[in-house]
């Protein structure tokens, strides 16, 4: 079977998260974001080494001075092309991960790392820890035409798992049951219309709400808050 971008994901984050890292796909554009305390990586990854990786990776650098781009295991570590690549990212001061998708126990090596960089960090970098440190259910990076979880879609399904199970709360209530501060203020924007308001500051489950979660009820996201509401 031809390997599928994806196919890379676990064995990076496997790799990372030996690190002591917290490992999430799709973040903010990003293929894969890792944070450890202050310390910020991310991974950009391709099939095939391209013009389009390096730009990608280049790109990422105004957010985390540790970036790297990961692409399958070379046949041989001194063909002409990987070497090549090696060199190429050196100069550019990008890290470099091999994935060996051709071996029965999948694996990822870090073969070079960012040379001659900082921990800096600016706003980008907080967005990204902020979004990973709100996600619980991840998703895997390199997905492409698919529901990303990101960290207000899962706060937004946590809100809608509890009134599912608990019927009409108040964003207090729901604070006390584990929500964010700032439930009442999502309640109220209701971005994907999955909540109605039925009195003075409490709300019940929209159909649209509704619909959601029984479509997409074997989705992890789902799976995983319906299980913790109801435990």
């Amino acid at each position: 079977m031809k390997p599928k971008e994806t196919d890379m994901y676990n064995p990076i984050r496997n790799l990372l998260a030996e690190q002591g890292f917290t490992v999430r796909g799709e973040v903010k554009g990003c293929d894969i974001v890792a944070v450890k305390g202050e310390i910020v990586w991310v991974v950009e990854m391709k099939l095939i080494a391209n013009i389009t990786l390096i730009y990608q990776a280049l790109d990422r650098q105004t957010a985390t001075d540790w970036v790297f781009i990961a692409v399958p295991r070379p046949k041989s570590a001194r063909s002409g092309t990987f070497l090549k690549l090696k060199k190429l990212v050196k100069k550019l001061q990008l890290g470099l991960i091999t994935v060996a998708l051709d071996s029965p126990i999948q694996h990822a090596e870090i073969v070079t790392f960012p040379v001659g960089k900082d921990n800096k960090a600016n706003k980008k970098t907080t967005v990204l820890k902020r979004e990973v440190a709100g996600r619980t259910v991840d998703t895997a990076g390199g997905v492409t035409k698919t529901q990303i979880n990101t960290a207000y879609r899962e706060r937004s399904v946590h809100l809608a798992c509890l009134l599912e199970a608990k019927g009409a709360l108040s964003p207090k209530e729901l604070v006390a049951l584990g929500c964010e501060k700032d439930a009442g203020h999502m309640l109220h924007s209701n971005f994907f219309g999955w909540y109605n308001k039925i009195s003075r500051g409490v709300y019940e489950l929209s159909e649209k709400g509704i619909e959601y979660l029984n479509a997409n009820a074997s989705k992890n996201l789902i799976i995983y808050y319906r299980m913790k509401v109801n435990s």
